[in-house]
């Protein structure tokens, strides 16, 4: 079965909660699951509901990583992320992952 590939661009609100609700449930069904927070979803990660959705993400095996662009534009650094939480470009998000599904929120 291919992996889900998430794509998200705003950490708040019901598209947030049913961006994380469907990595969860994927990944609870033993599906590779990525997320990939860029745009304005980067300034959310000091949240505390964020953190506790990450957390859940990672206790699930999921891969949760943030783009480089959108750190840079919003001044964040490596010192930033917390921990789990990789940077790397939409190309390194993609590569290897060939014929999983993309959903965009």
């Amino acid at each position: 079965m291919p992996g889900l590939l998430l794509i998200v661009s705003e950490a708040e609100g019901e598209r947030f909660a049913a961006a994380i609700e469907l990595a969860a449930a994927s990944a609870a069904l033993d599906r590779g699951v990525a997320v990939l927070l860029r745009g304005p979803a980067v300034k959310a990660l000091g949240r505390a509901n964020v953190a506790k959705a990450f957390d859940m993400l990672f206790e699930l095996g999921v891969d949760v990583g943030i783009c480089q662009t959108a750190m840079a534009a919003h001044g964040l650094t490596a010192a930033d992320l917390p921990p789990g939480v990789e940077a790397h470009g939409m190309v390194a998000f993609l590569a290897g992952r060939a014929g999983w599904q993309v959903a965009i929120v």
